[in-house]
């Protein structure tokens, strides 16, 4: 059984239960695993401009996690509801978990949330970060480019993208991708 924190434990008909199965396995989930953009140490990249990937919500979705508590060691940059998605061009080399084409874009949707009632819910976007894979455009970091857009907005705010290179380093031999395909 997964041990959430008070903040997320439900008060019914005088008593306290946990969150439901399915709640339970979500955490659980979270907990293990992390889709992360920044930490430090590597080599920069020249910034090529990626535009907001326009439709991404009709994309595959890759996985969805959530980051709830300060004990995660990601909780002060990436605490909220994680989803991942990819384009049309990456679902078959993320299927096989092979390196992806030019022209694949992963996008990791982050949302703040709220707790209450026994259900957490969003409270707006934090921000939507996107890597795009070119290989002309940015050989000196596996082919891959980085961009952030700030909350709803849609122009790019990443002034440097070392954290992301160096972080994504770590998943070199997967292609620099964090998140790997659940039937």
């Amino acid at each position: 059984m997964v041990n959430l924190p008070e903040s997320l434990t439900c008060r019914h008909r005088g008593g306290e239960t946990q969150m439901g199965l399915h709640s339970r396995v979500l955490f659980l989930v979270a907990g293990a695993a992390g889709v992360v953009l920044s930490v430090s140490s590597g080599q920069a990249q020249k910034k090529a401009p990626i535009p907001f990937p326009t439709g991404y919500r009709h994309w595959t979705l890759v996985k969805s996690m959530v980051i709830y508590g300060n004990q995660h060691p990601l909780f002060n940059q990436f605490g909220g509801l994680h989803n991942v998605y990819v384009n049309e061009p990456g679902v078959a080399s993320l299927k096989q978990g092979k390196a992806y084409p030019d022209g694949t874009v992963f996008v990791f949707d982050l949302f703040d949330i709220h707790s209450a009632q026994c259900a957490i819910e969003t409270r707006g976007r934090k921000f939507v970060a996107v890597m795009k894979k070119n290989a002309k455009l940015n050989a000196s970091t596996g082919g891959w480019g980085w961009e952030v857009f700030q909350g709803d907005e849609q122009k790019g705010s990443l002034q440097d993208p070392k954290p992301c290179v160096d972080c994504h380093a770590s998943q070199k031999r997967v292609d620099y991708v964090f998140s790997t395909y659940t039937p």
